[in-house]
């Protein structure tokens, strides 16, 4: 990543990966709705909510990596 010595560039990984964060929660959103409903296939909806979960899983473990980075650099 580009952004260990650069503060703009950490910034921005940070805004992208929390834009990512809320697209992703609005879908996810999205797909309970439809199992809650059943208008579609529960198969496909489970797997397409494990894998969203799994997603953000690691977007909320890499927006955390990138505060803990920002703050450290505020810091020295």
């Amino acid at each position: 990543m580009n952004f260990e010595n650069n503060l703009e560039e950490l910034e921005k990984a940070l805004l992208e990966t929390d834009q990512r964060i809320k697209k992703l929660e609005t879908h996810k959103e999205s797909v309970n709705n439809e199992i809650k409903s059943n208008k579609s296939n529960s198969q496909a909806n489970a797997e397409t909510l494990r894998r969203l979960e799994r997603n953000l899983k690691e977007l909320y473990e890499k927006r955390e990596f990138l505060i803990k980075e920002r703050d450290s650099k505020f810091s020295t």
